[in-house]
């Protein structure tokens, strides 16, 4: 996806509305009858998952604001899935 965003939106501190683009891929989305969830699969060898949302709350939320723009359906969450601990973190 291709998403522009106002440059103040982008969680960097600007305070300019100068249009940025956002470029990204989504793993995954699974559709549920009340929203979509989007699923970001992470190869890290981190073991908490604290630090994997830490790390990454800011791409998932771009992740949800492009897939809700993109299909017109609200987006109810975000995923994780950790490889390396084998198992889903909700962001």
């Amino acid at each position: 996806f291709v998403i522009q965003l106002p440059a103040c939106e982008l969680d960097l501190g600007y305070t300019s509305r100068e249009p940025v683009l956002v470029q990204g891929i989504i793993d995954a989305y699974i559709e549920e009858e009340d929203g979509l969830v989007v699923v970001d699969y992470k190869t890290d060898r981190i073991y908490h998952s604290h630090l994997l949302v830490e790390q990454y709350k800011t791409q998932l939320d771009y992740y949800r604001r492009a897939l809700a723009q993109m299909t017109g359906k609200p987006v109810k969450g975000a995923v994780i899935y950790s490889l390396a601990m084998q198992q889903e973190v909700w962001v």
